[in-house]
């Protein structure tokens, strides 16, 4: 399978159906080419990936630029390729790989060997378009399990660092660029409102988010920053994380990669849009409820007001207690 790049998000989201795939077809070696950029799962998602994606290989040199038309790709032979991306320019350099198969989703399927049925439409988000191309290579419907395993070590210590006996609501504040974040000031009076009701703040806080940990506790002591716990020293991770998601009641995030990472965590997330596509980035691990600033007449996050989002939680509260 083939990918320009990917990001902690992107991954997260195409998982389930990765693992889906393997499942499908066992005695293929799955190979994931990251064309342009090294991948998460040669890093960040490394441990996750171990027994699933036989073989990264990252800066592929492949699908990325139209100079590679004039050398034979450098990848090898596959039985089945898979274009991830509408990129007509992908499609065209990834069919010159040698293969029995090719699928590519670009200008409707036109290049691939293998098509959806007549009149369903590619869909619109990226789990779907990944669950649509990996049922095209297996040549079968796919059974898609969400769940993901975080490991033993992961569990106990997520249990030790958010014990039973409370209620807690995940925040996540961070995100890859200032206009995809919600006003921290904004995540901080909403944690102090869960305190007010009983609820315990649990901040997920990236190494990117270390900064803002001394604001978060000063105007809040009685928030948990377990990441940034000395017991999660050394310790702390992706995989780290979506444990400590799994013990949450209800999140509030970005559209952000800490979103996805408690998305995964299966519980129900209140998610905040400014320019980013909604439904493009939809997870598939639990009920999730999309708030826009586009509701509120524009792009800056800013605008979406606390209030809809304290409503939000207190509507996912509600909605458990009937």
């Amino acid at each position: 399978m083939h990918v320009t790049g990917d990001r902690i998000g992107d991954a997260l989201i195409k998982w389930p159906v990765i693992v889906a795939l393997k499942n499908a077809l066992p005695n293929h070696r799955l190979v994931w080419l990251a064309g342009l950029r090294k991948s998460v799962f040669s890093g960040a998602l490394a441990s996750l990936a171990e027994g699933v994606i036989d073989e990264v290989r990252d800066l592929a040199g492949v699908g990325v630029s139209w100079r590679e038309l004039m050398r034979a790709p450098p990848v090898g032979r596959f039985d089945i390729v898979v274009a991830t991306e509408a990129k007509i320019r992908n499609a065209i350099l990834l069919k010159s790989i040698a293969h029995e198969v090719f699928i590519s989703p670009a200008l409707n399927f036109c290049l691939s060997d293998r098509k959806p049925p007549p009149g369903r439409p590619y869909p619109d988000s990226v789990f779907e378009q990944m669950r649509c191309l990996a049922t095209l290579a297996a040549g079968c419907e796919l059974d898609v399990d969400t769940t993901i395993p975080v490991g033993g070590e992961n569990t106990r210590l997520a249990e030790e660092l958010l014990p039973a006996g409370e209620t807690y609501v995940g925040l996540a504040p961070g995100a890859s660029g200032v206009r995809k974040r919600w006003p921290l000031s904004h995540y901080i009076e909403l944690a102090k409102r869960q305190r007010k009701k009983g609820r315990t703040p649990v901040f997920f806080l990236g190494p990117e988010e270390n900064s803002v940990y001394g604001e978060i506790t000063e105007a809040l002591p009685a928030a948990l920053c377990p990441e940034q716990d000395h017991r999660a020293l050394g310790r702390a991770g992706p995989l780290l994380s979506i444990a400590l998601a799994q013990r949450i009641a209800v999140g509030v995030a970005n559209d952000a990669g800490s979103g996805h990472l408690l998305a995964a965590g299966g519980q129900p997330l209140i998610t905040l849009f400014g320019r980013t596509n909604a439904e493009k980035f939809k997870p598939p691990y639990g009920s999730r409820i999309a708030i826009t600033a586009r509701a509120y007449g524009g792009t800056d996050m800013a605008l979406i007001p606390l209030a809809r989002v304290a409503a939000a939680i207190d509507a996912v509260f509600q909605a458990h207690a009937r």
